[in-house]
């Protein structure tokens, strides 16, 4: 119920457009149940003493005829534009409840999605608030409120031409509520496990799909079909247990009602009969036979619509868990960074509790200074980055930017003044313009040319018909993995950080390219404090500081010439992949 009343209070912001369409329901309702009416008058008033006299009547008919005519045309016109008017306030519900969802996701922390993957976040996005726009604001606003009104004017309408009829048709309310009951509660069931298998169904589909190129490579497609087909197993199982759950209730149980219905009327105006007379006429024989049958096609439909509300109120709930998450703390005051120092000063972390990441990381960046950070996968480089980036927060020590510990300050301001480039560089479906700016208006689209051309990619413009304005498809797949690479460090370059963070990010690219940027770095580094990671040792041997990291912890600090000195750890590294450079060569 929860959920429902939390639905329902998005309608106060289209509650004229909503109040409107189910107002012209309303008067839809009153014509079609005003039509039986005037076909009891033609067949009691017209025919039947035409067929008694043989007088003809045939001016009172055309007009009996046109009014029901009007009647029915009323109803049609009024039902369509009660739809239109619906379907609008139903579109701007969900999009409002969609743009609070996508708005959520996005100041979500990032360890919110390490164990949540991505095609159940789009699945939440799309398919849940498809449902809720279908299911709930189209068809239970609608169709259900709709189904009400026939039902209770029907009712109305029965129990004004016949009082005892009607209270003995009120005797079916009770076994129509515990009917509702039964088949809602298992119902709700069916339709939660449906929607959560559903987003498990995305999520294989998503991982399938972006990692199809590993996939065929090693010849896996048996075992990714098996783990689908599993899946989709259950979701077929569940489906089936309510299959004949919702031909049980909405069939057999509807049919055997209408046919107790009739037995009703029929055993009522039969004791009627035994006295001699029949007590009714044809006509009204004729409408009562005609509420009837339209009195269970609005119970079926009820019944059948609560379904539809059963899967709305399984996706509103996977939207709501969503949004009631709680988002990254955020502190409101900005930090204004203006020369780029970087302090750890004995710095723990973990991802989790059993297991701590980094140990006691000390260290500080100079303004202007290059540092670089070597070891062996695992050892914790990413993860110093990451917390620079206020992608996490540790759980021990300080990080201070220019003297300003960054958890004080708004995550965003401490990002302002950052630009990253990563190993695997991502593009955005555009144009190369629009990846270098992220149509940042205060990056023109001069700034974004030489930033392009001082990493060295003026050569692959004049590959390029179309220059910037070259049109990126998604992940910037038909561009090769250096001249993503070049848009990627552009962009960077663009927006003038303060800090600039390289990840792996001459790894990818061949090593004239490689050349190209090293030469831009040393041009452009100038007055930013820069980090670098890489396992490349050769790339930054010009560093001013170089800290190599074993297990999360820091074991040699210096630059190259001081290492190699050491001769440790570093110069282990140093001289393994020389000798596998002479190898190569």
């Amino acid at each position: 119920m929860r959920t429902v009343k939390r639905l329902l209070s998005y309608m106060k912001y289209f509650k004229w457009q909503f109040g409107i369409g189910i107002l012209l329901l309303l008067f839809a309702t009153i014509t079609d149940l005003s039509a039986p009416i005037i076909a009891q008058r033609i067949i009691d008033n017209v025919i039947t003493p035409a067929a008694e006299s043989g007088e003809a009547f045939g001016p009172v008919l055309m007009q009996l005829v046109i009014i029901y005519a009007i009647l029915m045309f009323s109803t049609a016109v009024l039902r369509y534009f009660s739809q239109i008017i619906r379907m609008k306030a139903a579109n701007g519900s969900v999009k409002m409840i969609r743009d609070e969802v996508y708005e959520k996701v996005q100041k979500m922390p990032v360890q919110y999605f390490d164990n949540l993957p991505a095609g159940k976040v789009v699945a939440r996005i799309t398919n849940d608030t498809e449902s809720l726009r279908q299911r709930f604001y189209v068809t239970a606003i609608g169709q259900i409120l709709m189904n009400v009104m026939y039902v209770v004017g029907t009712y109305a309408a029965i129990t004004i031409f016949n009082q005892t009829l009607g209270l003995l048709l009120l005797l079916l309310i009770p076994v129509i509520y515990f009917w509702n009951k039964i088949y809602t509660k298992y119902a709700g069931e069916y339709n939660r496990r449906e929607r959560d298998l559903n987003s498990d169904i995305n999520a294989k589909l998503n991982e399938s799909i972006q990692g199809m190129p590993i996939i065929q490579a090693f010849e896996q497609e048996g075992k990714i079909e098996e783990e689908f087909s599993e899946i989709n197993e259950e979701w077929y199982g569940v489906m089936k247990k309510y299959v004949i759950l919702d031909a049980s209730f909405q069939f057999t149980v509807a049919d055997l009602l209408r046919r107790l219905t009739l037995l009703i009327v029929f055993v009522y105006f039969s004791t009627q009969f035994i006295g001699g007379t029949l007590g009714v006429s044809v006509g009204m024989l004729y409408l009562f036979s005609d509420y009837i049958s339209r009195l269970y096609e609005p119970i079926k439909g009820t019944i059948q619509q609560m379904t539809f509300v059963q899967q709305a109120i399984a996706a509103g709930d996977r939207v709501f868990e969503l949004l009631d998450k709680e988002p990254e703390e955020n502190a409101s005051e900005k930090m204004t960074m203006t020369n780029g120092q970087v302090k750890f000063t004995n710095v723990g972390f973990g991802y989790n509790e059993e297991k701590q990441v980094l140990k006691q990381i000390d260290f500080t960046a100079e303004p202007g200074q290059t540092v670089a950070l070597v070891g062996h996968t695992g050892s914790g480089k990413s993860s110093i980055m990451n917390l620079l980036f206020r992608f996490y927060d540790p759980q021990e020590g300080t990080i201070e930017i220019d003297g300003q510990n960054t958890k004080l300050y708004s995550r965003q301001s401490v990002r302002e003044k950052m630009g990253i480039v990563l190993q695997d560089p991502f593009l955005f479906t555009g144009t190369i313009l629009s990846n270098i700016t992220l149509d940042n208006p205060n990056i023109s689209k001069e700034t974004a040319m030489k930033a392009l051309k001082d990493v060295g990619g003026e050569e692959m413009l004049e590959k390029f018909e179309k220059g910037l304005d070259e049109p990126v498809v998604e992940k910037g797949s038909t561009l090769s993995s250096g001249q993503r690479q070049l848009i990627s460090f552009a962009r960077a370059l663009a927006f003038n950080p303060k800090i600039l963070i390289l990840d792996e990010a001459t790894s990818s690219i061949d090593t004239e390219t490689e050349d190209i940027i090293q030469h831009a770095m040393d041009v452009l580094k100038e007055g930013r404090t820069t980090f670098i990671i890489a396992h490349r040792l050769s790339t930054i041997q010009h560093a001013d500081q170089i800290l190599v990291l074993d297990q999360g912890e820091i074991i040699e600090q210096g630059n190259h010439d001081s290492l190699l000195s050491q001769k440790g750890a570093y110069a282990e590294m140093y001289q393994m992949q020389k000798k596998g450079v002479k190898m190569v060569s």
